[in-house]
């Protein structure tokens, strides 16, 4: 049966690059339009065909039942996409949605954009070729009101199409829960924009909310505003949801409602691949208002788009046998060119590369796996594989948007507020890079014989409380506390190395200030790298050499000391212009002592350490490598 196609442009006084973040959203396209959500699976293994989903969904009271094939597109210039439809009245149908530039105008001085659409849908009976016509031309009638609306958004201010559709919440159930997250500490007009968020902003915006966007959107600290989310849960504001994300395109292939939902491996479908679940890399929390303040659609409306990966500059797909060209980035710099199944191949984009290059596809992978070529040049893509696959161009360098598993764990409010979302046990889970801080109270064991087990107990449970205190304002979480030691878990090595230069000066006020203070000292070490993740004893741990390492590094430490990398305290250094590293202000900075290697258990070369200290009060505010300052109190 011959296709019916119907095309239509639309000229906007907006450029392309204003015109693409909001013509490209398709899933938002389709929730406008009120098209009803799809449900997907994974098509059949084994099935020959390009396409990776069956999707199922309903319109004009039929059921139907279709293929999705990837979407193709070029940044700022096309995309569409094809599906072919499981019987039914229709065969398949593609559309596909092309960005020009236009020339400047009275109207568009700059140049504008002109917008084509073009739908392909061909019924199995001549017979329904006129029902087909029809809704091709509504498709298009759509796509050229939501361009009338973008431009109006774009170049009057407008408020943009995508406001709509808005579920209804109850209000005042979100207002109580909004009265319920300041009680819980939360700032009241922070909590008050949350509550808004939940009750007004488009399904769109709140299916899977991730606090960090919304903290960008705001212009707000993204932890604080992640601390907020997580403090939305208990208020009943919203739900949590975790979302395992593909390292290729960076979307959550899966959901889970718990952490103990979490395999040790994700899948990602479109992708091909199979990959370890790294809590700071493939685990990230997303929130959704709770159901019963509004009952916003869980579905999917579109499940590709160039939207979903804004990272992708490029994605086409190569049939068997064919050739495909695909046009360089027009950016010198490093990207990636990835083929479904997980083979890559780097691409560097300089002025001086050929401005042709040829790559082959089979079934072992991509060959060369390195490639120059100039901005805007052409890279040819044999395909010699045994079925239909699609191939993209990728950014390396994107911000990442993802409150990742390990972040939230690290912080307070998690461990405090979901102290039962743990992990199945006995699965363990790798954390890329952790940064782990160690503190002991010198001289405790012989406190207790001193003054008395009251007296001592309660000295050591004060000096806890302070700990905590100084790693919640550093955005750490404390593990774990054994004897009078406690372990706590950071992001990242220069907020740790901060966290563990803060107690020094405040310990030595604490112990001007407590009964019996003058008995002890404190002494810590901290340390960065890979570990592991793993519920212990009903909470959630951390084990691996790492943890080894920075258990060993306060045991070398000395009472009133860190020991430290090096590198790590050179790095707080050049952040304070080159002299001490920072303390909070008005407290005495801290200084280096000394500097030295020494082979630590379980790592097969030396370490380079610092023994780092309060600055004597006399002294200069840098001590020279290798100097040593005389010793605090033990």
């Amino acid at each position: 049966m011959r296709a019916i196609v119907v095309t239509r442009s639309v000229d906007l006084a907006a450029p392309r690059s204003s015109v693409w973040p909001l013509v490209a959203e398709t899933d938002r396209f389709n929730r406008w339009m009120g098209m009803r959500e799809v449900t997907f699976r994974p098509i059949e293994v084994g099935a020959r065909s390009g396409a990776r989903y069956v999707g199922e969904t309903r319109a004009a009271g039929f059921k139907l039942v279709y293929e999705e094939f990837p979407f193709e597109w070029s940044l700022e210039r096309s995309f569409g996409v094809h599906r072919r439809m499981r019987g039914g009245p229709v065969e398949s149908y593609t559309w596909r949605c092309t960005l020009e530039a236009a020339p400047a105008t009275e109207r568009a001085p700059d140049g504008g954009t002109r917008a084509t659409v073009r739908f392909e849908i061909t019924p199995r009976a001549w017979v329904l070729g006129p029902v087909a016509w029809i809704n091709a031309r509504r498709f298009v009638s759509e796509f050229a009101r939501l361009c009338a609306r973008i431009e109006a958004h774009v170049a009057a201010g407008a408020p943009s199409p995508y406001v709509e559709p808005v579920s209804p919440a109850d209000a005042a159930r979100v207002a109580a829960a909004v009265g319920r997250l300041r009680e819980a500490g939360v700032d009241s007009t922070l909590a008050a924009r949350l509550g808004d968020r939940v009750r007004d902003g488009p399904d769109a915006d709140v299916a899977r909310m991730r606090p960090f966007e919304v903290a960008d959107e705001w212009g707000l600290p993204r932890r604080e505003v992640l601390r907020a989310f997580l403090r939305g849960v208990p208020a009943g504001l919203v739900e949590m949801r975790w979302g395992l994300l593909c390292p290729s395109c960076l979307t959550a292939s899966e959901q889970a409602k718990a952490l103990d939902e979490v395999p040790p491996e994700g899948h990602c479908q479109l992708c091909d691949i199979t990959f370890d679940l790294d809590l700071d890399r493939a685990v990230e929390a997303t929130f959704r208002p709770h159901k019963a303040f509004r009952d916003v659609p869980e579905g999917t409306f579109c499940i590709g788009g160039p939207s979903r990966t804004p990272h992708v500059l490029l994605q086409a797909s190569v049939d068997p046998g064919d050739t495909r060209e695909l046009e360089a980035p027009a950016g010198a710099g490093r990207y990636r060119l990835f083929a479904r199944g997980g083979s890559t191949a780097s691409v560097e984009v300089e002025a001086s590369a050929p401005s042709n290059v040829e790559v082959d596809l089979d079934d072992q992978g991509l060959r060369p796996h390195a490639l120059r070529v100039s901005p805007g040049g052409r890279v040819q893509i044999r395909s010699r594989c045994s079925d239909t696959r699609h191939v993209k161009i990728e950014r390396l360098a994107f911000a990442s948007s993802a409150a990742t598993a390990h972040e939230v764990s690290t912080m307070d409010e998690f461990r405090t507020l979901f102290s039962s979302d743990l992990l199945k046990r006995g699965t363990p889970l790798k954390v890329a890079r952790a940064a782990l801080l160690f503190s002991d109270l010198t001289a405790s064991t012989a406190l207790y014989a001193r003054v008395g087990d009251a007296a001592a107990f309660r000295l050591v449970d004060d000096h806890f409380d302070l700990l905590r205190e100084v790693v919640r304002r550093h955005d750490g979480a404390v593990v774990k506390t054994m004897g009078d030691a406690v372990m706590a878990a950071f992001v990242d090595s220069r907020t740790c190395a901060l966290a563990a230069l803060d107690p020094l000066a405040r310990f030595e006020i604490f112990c001007a200030q407590a009964k019996h203070g003058e008995h002890v000292g404190l002494k810590l070490g901290m340390y960065a790298g890979p570990c592991y993740v793993v519920t212990a004893n009903g909470a959630l741990d951390y084990f691996g050499q790492t943890v080894n390492v920075a258990s060993r590094l306060q045991h070398l430490a000395r009472s009133g000391e860190i020991v430290m990398p090096v590198d790590v305290f050179e790095s707080l250094q050049d952040a304070s212009g080159g002299g001490d590293a920072p303390l909070a202000p008005g407290e005495r900075p801290a200084a280096a002592r000394e500097k030295f290697e020494t082979m630590v258990k379980g790592v097969d070369h030396p370490l380079r350490l610092v023994r780092v200290a309060l600055a004597p009060v006399t002294a200069p505010r840098s001590i020279p490598a290798g100097a040593v300052a005389p010793s605090p109190r033990p």
